[in-house]
């Protein structure tokens, strides 16, 4: 028998694992998925606290795109450091600033994210691509390249 979902939901990160030195692509999606993050100053504040994130050995940054109402992220996590300690101090910091530059209160993200765990370096590179590719498969721009809300640390093509 199947439990159901209110209680599997509440026991889903308890055995999550975090390895420092792995590569993890991460979701964090806005609450309610509303569209608030396609904001020169609101990406900036997100690309910033990923740079402050990197610069105090946290993570090491490696894509970021920000979407409408979510966030794709490739990191490499850092010694001594785990998801949810990084996501927490992201999630709690961007949501204060954002939420101060556009006037509102209230959650800004969802509860939780998702994470996928990379051991490849095809995988890695694939991840990259699908992460730069995401604008492009929601229809909101024809070439990923014409989406001003990303970064990486390689040369896409």
């Amino acid at each position: 028998m199947t439990a159901p979902s209110k209680y599997r939901s509440r026991n889903r990160y308890k055995s999550r694992i975090s390895i420092q030195g792995a590569y993890y692509h991460i979701v964090i999606c806005t609450h309610q998925r509303q569209k608030i993050l396609t904001d020169n100053k609101v990406a900036s504040i997100i690309f910033s606290t990923f740079d402050w994130l990197e610069t105090e050995n946290r993570l090491e940054w490696i894509c970021i795109m920000v979407m409408p109402d979510h966030v794709h992220t490739v990191i490499k996590l850092e010694e001594g450091q785990t998801l949810s300690k990084i996501l927490h101090s992201l999630k709690l910091f961007t949501a204060r600033k954002i939420n101060k530059y556009l006037s509102r209160n209230g959650a800004l993200w969802q509860k939780g994210y998702t994470d996928w765990g990379i051991r490849t370096e095809t995988t890695l590179n694939r991840t990259i691509r699908c992460c730069y590719a995401n604008p492009m498969r929601k229809g909101i721009v024809t070439s990923a390249r014409d989406y001003p809300y990303w970064r990486c640390k390689f040369e896409m093509e």
